[in-house]
């Protein structure tokens, strides 16, 4: 029993069993706060501004997670996520959309979760009160 104990331990690197209700609500977070981020953009732009962007959120939150005390390859995770998932002919707002949504996942993979619920409402109003031309 002991063993199998050492095996947990050294499975979840150093992370307690009492903390995995916490990984799991960043990524609930991440994922309600992608959701939101699409629903926005593809209501303000048009209505495929942005697709999969809680895969794409709640990825780069996994990732960012898993990856807590080393920034740089969470940073590193986080552009391999943008350019994979990049079209050859995205506008300029598909890229803002899929940034902000990788912004999102990095900030609630990283534990600020409260931080990133602010500073996403400030985006939020600041997108819901721009005026767009078409």
């Amino acid at each position: 029993m002991e063993t199998v104990k050492q095996i947990l331990i050294d499975s979840l690197n150093g992370m307690s069993v009492d903390l995995i209700p916490l990984f799991l609500f960043q990524l609930l977070c991440a994922a309600l706060l992608s959701h939101l981020l699409q629903k926005i953009f593809n209501s303000k732009f048009s209505d495929d501004t942005l697709h999969y962007s809680v895969l794409t959120g709640t990825g780069v939150a996994l990732l960012t997670s898993i990856a807590k005390y080393s920034v740089s390859f969470s940073v590193i995770a986080a552009a391999a996520i943008l350019l994979f998932t990049r079209n050859k002919d995205a506008s300029k707002t598909q890229t803002t959309g899929l940034f902000l949504v990788t912004a999102v996942g990095i900030g609630c993979g990283t534990g600020s979760v409260i931080q990133t619920i602010i500073g996403f409402v400030l985006i939020g109003a600041i997108l819901f009160f721009l005026p767009v031309k078409k």
